[in-house]
């Protein structure tokens, strides 16, 4: 579904309530299996049988049986996960009149955990946040013998393509000899930067919201590299910086120029999740009992309501579970994306749940 028509159907979608916590929204990321999600809604089923208001639980298991019906129809997830609204929806906003509505979303970006929602009305903020137009930047990291065109949008860091320069290590013949190989590494070192740029400009124009281009290496080629003649026009003024690095391609090049660039990305989200991150750190330094790890210590602190900030990595098993208590206590939960730095850390070293709690333990 392209923005258009996602923006449409998003603004439909903020004006359906329910009389009760009846509509549902469920975010499937695209790695996740059908079977998976289909366990866990049958799971759903059967709590929701202990619902007490007859009217409501018939709501809400026709909400789960209609999207279980859709999920049958699928063999397999679009590349970027499926969003599925289902919920039942008074007509004239008048009780006992309430009809099942269903929508079918396959997202323009990747869905980055599973989120299933009830609520009496649906959860939209991600997608809200799918239709903002995210800055791009563009990424160079180019070596002697290696480069590599990336870029990052969000929180993902994307590589585009790597190139190997073919380029012999240096002769060390003397005389004329010397000199002929020299000059051919030198031939052969600027058809690679030609064949770089030429990528880089193919691809680089293609971005409607490129704010600006960062080149970044080993040794000198960087530099030589931007001062070649065959950069786009329109691509040459944004081009900000050159940055030292111990890489020369590949994603570890990208990753590490990215990190090195913090400053110049401060409004990226993917520098923002790094601040967040290295707020809970400092204070788990200083020993303030303002950081709050491990399952059930967070678990027993947002149930008494002491958290100010709840940051979850994507891929946290139990996500919803901890989104309910968080959305009834009005606690600020951060999102983090698990293919950053600060997300792989928190996901790996804490679980993938840390907080913040509203004051000194």
């Amino acid at each position: 579904m392209n923005k258009k028509n996602l923006k449409e159907i998003t603004e439909l979608l903020k004006e359906k309530r329910g009389f009760h916590t009846e509509l549902i929204s469920l975010y499937i990321p695209p790695e996740k299996s059908i079977s998976d999600v289909s366990k866990y809604l049958k799971d759903e089923i059967s709590q929701s049988q202990n619902i007490k208001s007859k009217s409501t639980r018939k709501n809400v298991l026709d909400s789960i049986s209609s999207i279980s019906g859709q999920l049958a129809k699928i063999w397999t997830l679009p590349k970027n996960g499926l969003i599925i609204f289902s919920g039942s929806i008074p007509q004239k906003n008048q009780k006992g009149t309430e009809k099942n509505e269903i929508y079918i979303i396959d997202p323009p970006e990747k869905i980055g955990t599973f989120i299933y929602w009830c609520d009496d009305q649906f959860l939209l903020a991600p997608i809200e946040d799918m239709l903002l137009d995210k800055d791009t930047f563009g990424l160079v990291v180019v070596g002697r013998k290696r480069a590599s065109i990336g870029y990052v949008k969000g929180t993902q860091i994307h590589i585009i393509k790597d190139f190997s320069s073919g380029i012999p290590s240096k002769h060390s013949a003397g005389g004329q000899s010397q000199r002929r190989f020299e000059r051919l590494i030198q031939e052969r070192e600027t058809r690679f930067y030609r064949r770089l740029i030429k990528h880089m400009n193919q691809k680089f124009l293609q971005f409607k919201n490129l704010r600006a281009i960062f080149v970044g290496g080993a040794g000198n080629s960087k530099k030589k590299f931007v001062k070649d003649k065959n950069i786009d026009y329109r691509l040459k003024p944004i081009i900000q910086d050159t940055i030292d690095l111990p890489y020369d391609g590949g994603y570890e090049g990208i990753r590490a120029l990215v990190n090195q660039l913090s400053d110049q990305l401060i409004d990226l989200q993917y520098s923002r999740e790094r601040q967040i991150v290295q707020k809970f750190l400092e204070e788990l330094s200083l020993d303030s009992g303002l950081a709050i790890y491990g399952y059930e210590e967070i678990k027993k602190a947002l149930t008494a309501n002491a958290i100010n900030e709840l940051i979850i990595s994507e891929g946290f098993k139990n996500v919803n579970d901890f989104l309910s208590i968080a959305h009834k206590n009005g606690v600020h939960v951060e999102i983090i994306s698990k293919e950053t730095e600060a997300g792989e850390m928190i996901y790996k070293s804490f679980g993938g749940i840390v907080a913040l709690a509203r004051y000194n333990r």
